[in-house]
């Protein structure tokens, strides 16, 4: 019997813990995802970036006029600690990538252009006193294992909890905004395919960023003009309803 109670306990506090981390993320609507652990608050969409070039081609350039250099630790891609953005600092053959100045250089664009009325995008953090696995004290390693239900070695689409379906376009590796204090020529990244922390892509590489905003951020209220073009398609739409009701 008391085997059984044991038993029982510890499913009961495995379901909790399981429980309390799905609640951990909540969707703000808008492609805003409120990170509880964290007090955070992440874009839903994890290649803002490629998306937003699928409906503007021209926006790498907007990119370098808002943001025309990156400051960092003098290192042999910028030597004077002043990195001079370019189209070079984004794949575009492939959507999204972009180095780790480009990805300095995309929330930077994000803030200067008040993206969902915002300011305040980052690149998250990472815990430099951690490499591998189970870096739960980064912000995306905490999303991963802690958030997402993650298992360290598994790619985080394959083992997940059910808050994972409030992201889109996850991909394998993302960049944090921490440099490698060790070599600034790399800067520290996170592997989403098996939950590992590292310092291993130089700072030219091209992987993805996931752009996130302190606190919890709901999404913006639409503005008078728009609650009036929402209304008037109610309200035609109503009018369609009604009119194929009556034939």
């Amino acid at each position: 019997m008391k085997h059984q109670c044991k038993l029982l306990t510890i499913l009961m506090s495995w379901l909790l813990s399981a429980n309390a981390a799905q609640a951990a993320l909540t969707s703000n609507g808008n492609g805003l995802v409120y990170d509880s652990l964290l007090n955070v608050t992440w874009s839903s969409d994890a290649n803002l970036l490629g998306t937003m070039l699928a409906s503007d081609p021209s926006l790498v350039s907007k990119i370098i006029a808002a943001v025309p250099a990156v400051t960092n630790t003098p290192n042999v891609y910028s030597p004077t600690g002043i990195h001079t953005l370019s189209a070079a600092d984004f794949y575009i053959a492939n959507p999204g990538v972009m180095n780790w100045f480009g990805a300095k250089a995309f929330v930077g664009y994000l803030n200067s252009s008040h993206y969902l009325g915002q300011n305040t995008w980052s690149l998250p953090a990472a815990d430099p006193n951690c490499a591998m696995y189970n870096c739960i004290n980064s912000q995306l390693g905490s999303l991963f294992y802690n958030s997402l239900g993650g298992v360290a070695g598994s790619d985080i689409a394959i083992t997940h909890n059910s808050s994972y379906n409030l992201f889109m376009n996850v991909q394998g590796n993302y960049w944090f905004g921490t440099e490698y204090a060790s070599n600034p020529n790399y800067a520290w990244s996170f592997y989403n395919n098996y939950g590992g922390q590292l310092a291993n892509n130089p700072k030219i590489s091209y992987i993805w960023s996931l752009a996130m905003l302190p606190g919890n951020v709901v999404a913006p209220v639409p503005e008078l003009g728009e609650w009036a073009m929402m209304l008037a398609g109610f309200g035609l739409i109503g009018g369609i309803a009604k009119r194929r009701k009556l034939v």
